[in-house]
């Protein structure tokens, strides 16, 4: 009984990890393929061990996490995602689980296009836009009412087609945000004309920005709506397609590519036509969606916890390509891994041309068995990079010789090493100049320093012109340093020189995140930041101390350590006080244990602090901020407009405490003991 419970509890973790790719970071590493398979594999161990299904299992839910930065929504009724399928077989069982359900009576379908983007719901009042939310966990979501309203496409105030169309006092639609692909590729243009790095894909761009708390940044982005369900609130449609008609009429945005079929041929000849056209589309689908058009017939069918019975989406095979591989380069992150990257003869592939493609590491290059020269099938499903899928054997040259690990840095010469547990090679010179370029690349991300316009041409040109050689010298960069690269004039490296001197007075917790220390993020970086009183006392301090800290384990302590020991950081350490980097952090390490031991969770609105503020007064008095509620919970700070956070601390017995009283506690006003479950 252990291998079922070990393969259900890594399958839940990996799966709640690609979940936060997807839906909250808008970052997928795996196709949607690829992670049914997955699901499908977590579903049937459960089913085979039903004792150990949990509620927290992915099966137990339907979407995405909450994103704190907003006010959480109930929504008027479930949002459901749906089944998926891959191919005719899938499509033709749904159909007859279709026909089972409705007791032999055949159905219509309405065939329509899937878009590629973010789901939401919008609700209309006297014909006005009173709300937008995203899916969220399919009960609950996130109120991104001021960043919908910014989408020019989408009508704030309906004005029907047909002047006597009765708008229905209060409605519902369901649509999806996309991103046009001509519009993206201008929106990256302007991207890297101001120095910050390009997006992975429209629909990561539009994740993105819907997470923007800054309408305005919102509005200059080129987003659009399509909306694909009319939720009648008198249940007097008679069809889906009857739907969408109203939906137009009504002046929202629908797409002109729906069709009913008669049949589950015309159906699937609907999905296949499409399959083949979609790269003559502005836009990405990633398969098409068909619906049981009669309303009647969708009600006796009914849902399930996660999906309705009716629907299903039919997913396109991944788009492939047939090319040759020309070598093979290497790219060395700031941590040293060595990544080999497959130079390829240029072919066309979902709309791109393709030249390269990861292959990850050495493991990849093995299993693959790669030769230089070989014909090879490049892959793309959805969101996920180009990747080799195979190797065409029978086409490969009898004199080809395989792909080998290189003995020594191909950039620097230097000895590589793998790590004890890990398949990633590395450099071992910390000065290797492409290590440099990408340490200070995310010495200034907006998550660290957040130095504009410091892009990484701009990197490239100083390291390659041996202006600066680590990430602290950029401190000391004049603007004639900049005049001296091509591209730049006098107004712009002067406003990069001012926005460096800015830089000098950031917070703790981004210079830490900043120094690139192996597995410290920023979460781990504000609880150095609110725990030393400098960065000197961090880096005199003591594994055992480190670990004694919230979410800092053996792995992060070690490094920490290691990181301060090196000649690296002794020299940084020098630079930084030279130029006058701010080190001290907010709370001077003045540490107290007031919440020793205690697990706080914060949410909703808050109007005292800063969310970064009471996190660090968390941290300062022993205790550990957590994004979640449970029965560990020891209790929850509530700002405004809290929503499911709020609800489950109540419906558990957790104590609640508004921000008011959070300062009572730490002025030692009230007692721990005023705390009741």
């Amino acid at each position: 009984m252990a291998a079922p419970r070990q393969e259900i509890e890594a399958l839940r973790r990996e799966i709640a990890r690609h979940d936060k790719l997807y839906y909250a970071d808008g970052n997928p590493e795996i196709s949607d393929e690829e992670y049914d398979k997955l699901f499908d594999r977590l579903r049937v161990l459960e089913a085979a061990h039903p004792h150990l299904v949990t509620p927290d299992s992915p099966t137990q839910r339907i979407g995405d996490a909450l994103n704190e930065g907003f006010a959480s929504v109930k929504h008027p009724f479930p949002m459901l995602s749906l089944q998926n399928s891959y191919d005719l077989k899938d499509i033709q069982e749904f159909h007859r689980r279709v026909v089972d359900g409705l007791e032999g009576e055949l159905p219509e379908y309405s065939c329509e296009l899937k878009f590629d983007g973010i789901s939401i719901l919008l609700t209309y009042t006297d014909g006005m836009l009173t709300r937008a939310a995203t899916r969220g966990d399919g009960e609950r979501g996130d109120d991104i009412t001021t960043n919908i309203r910014t989408i020019r496409g989408l009508p704030l105030q309906l004005e029907p087609k047909r002047l006597k169309l009765e708008v229905p006092k209060v409605f519902h639609v369901r649509g999806e945000v996309y991103m046009r692909t001509d519009d993206f590729l201008s929106f990256n243009r302007e991207q890297v004309a101001e120095g910050k790095k390009p997006l992975a894909n429209p629909r990561n761009t539009v994740a993105g920005s819907l997470k923007l708390l800054d309408p305005g940044m919102v509005a200059r982005r080129p987003l659009r709506v399509v909306c694909y369900s009319f939720e009648s609130p008198d249940g007097d449609l008679r069809s889906h397609s009857d739907g969408l008609r109203t939906l137009d009429e009504l002046g929202l945005p629908v797409s002109r590519a729906s069709q009913v079929a008669r049949t589950i041929d015309e159906a699937v000849d609907y999905w296949k036509s499409w399959e083949a056209k979609r790269d003559t589309l502005d836009f990405e689908i990633d398969g098409v969606v068909l619906k049981v058009n009669s309303i009647s017939q969708q009600r006796k069918l009914g849902n399930t916890s996660r999906a309705p019975r009716w629907a299903i989406a039919c997913k396109f095979s991944a788009r492939q390509a047939v090319t040759v591989l020309n070598g093979v380069s290497f790219q060395i992150g700031r941590t040293g891994v060595l990544t080999p990257v497959a130079e390829l003869e240029p072919v066309a592939l979902g709309g791109v041309t393709v030249r390269r493609a990861t292959l990850h590491n050495f493991d990849e290059v093995r299993r693959l068995d790669l030769h230089y020269g070989d014909t090879v099938i490049l892959e793309r499903g959805g969101d996920v990079i180009p990747k080799i899928s195979r190797v065409v054997t029978e086409n490969r040259l009898r004199l080809s010789k395989p792909v080998i690990e290189p003995e020594k840095c191909p950039v620097c010469q230097s000895a590589l090493e793998r790590l004890p547990g890990e398949v990633a090679l590395r450099c071992t010179n910390p000065l290797d100049p492409e290590a440099v370029k990408r340490q200070i690349e995310h010495f200034a991300s907006r998550g660290a320093l957040d130095i504009s316009g410091m892009g990484f041409e701009t990197i490239n040109e100083l390291v390659n012109h041996g202006i600066v050689t680590e990430p602290a010298d950029i401190f000391f960069l004049t603007a004639e340093n900049l005049l001296s690269l091509p591209g730049f004039a006098r107004k712009s490296a002067e406003k990069l020189i001012a926005s460096i001197e800015s830089a000098k007075a950031a917070d703790l917790d981004r210079l830490i995140f900043g120094l690139g220390i192996r597995f410290v993020g920023e979460s781990t970086a504000r609880t150095l930041a609110y725990s030393f009183a400098d960065l000197e006392q961090l880096s005199r301090t003591s594994i055992a101390e480190l670990e004694s800290l919230p979410d800092v384990g053996p792995k992060v302590a070690q490094a920490i350590v290691e990181y301060f020991s090196t000649k690296q950081w002794r020299s940084a350490l020098e630079k930084l006080k030279r130029a006058g980097v701010k080190l001290q952090g907010a709370t001077q390490g003045v540490r107290g244990n007031i919440l020793s031991g205690m697990t706080i969770v914060v949410t909703g609105t808050l109007t005292k602090y800063s969310r970064e503020e009471i996190e660090r007064l968390i941290l300062a008095q022993g205790g550990k901020p957590s994004g979640s509620v449970s029965r560990n919970t020891s209790f929850l700070i509530s700002g405004e407009k809290a929503g499911s956070k709020l609800a489950k601390a109540e419906s558990i017995g957790i104590p609640v405490l508004s921000e008011e009283q959070f300062g009572l506690l730490l002025q030692g006003k009230i007692g721990l003991d005023s705390l009741t479950r």
